[in-house]
């Protein structure tokens, strides 16, 4: 789990410092979506991302993440993407094929663009799984796309 090694994790400012992240969230279950991205926005301020440089796009489900992502990607205007979104299980196997997809979706445009994409959508079996990897403590999965999409940055750039 990445949010363990968040704390011990030390990014330069130099690196940090001039990066463009975009986070892509849904409105639906946006009592948890909202709390993964203030999460989120913290651990990058943290690490010395600044607050201009991270702006926050809004879908209004799952299902459409990866089009917005893709319009992001399309834009060249940031290092790195944190998707954030709810499935909760339901009757049917529309759960199913919205994480899939979605997750599908993400991972072919992050190849496509050489991209970090933190997929932190959250495909859970009820509320209360939601609730464990949103909530205001350290599982909080916002902190983990943080620190996944610095981490891949990093790494990248040693490489490019």
């Amino acid at each position: 789990m990445q949010q363990k090694n968040a704390s011990s994790t030390i990014f330069a400012p130099s690196f940090t410092h001039n990066l463009k992240v975009a986070i892509i969230k849904t409105d639906y279950h946006h009592e948890f979506t909202d709390n993964l991205e203030k999460h989120c926005r913290q651990t990058l301020l943290d690490h010395g991302v600044t607050t201009g440089h991270i702006n926050t796009f809004i879908a209004p489900g799952s299902w459409e993440i990866p089009l917005i992502a893709q319009a992001v990607a399309q834009s060249k205007k940031f290092d790195a993407i944190v998707t954030f979104g709810v499935i909760i299980k339901g009757e049917t196997h529309h759960f199913d094929m919205i994480a899939n997809e979605c997750a599908r979706a993400l991972m072919q445009l992050s190849l496509d663009y050489s991209l970090p994409i933190a997929i932190e959508v959250l495909a859970v079996y009820d509320i209360l799984h939601a609730q464990a990897r949103a909530g205001d403590n350290e599982a909080n999965k916002g902190v983990e796309g943080a620190i996944a999409v610095l981490k891949a940055l990093k790494t990248l750039r040693k490489i490019i």
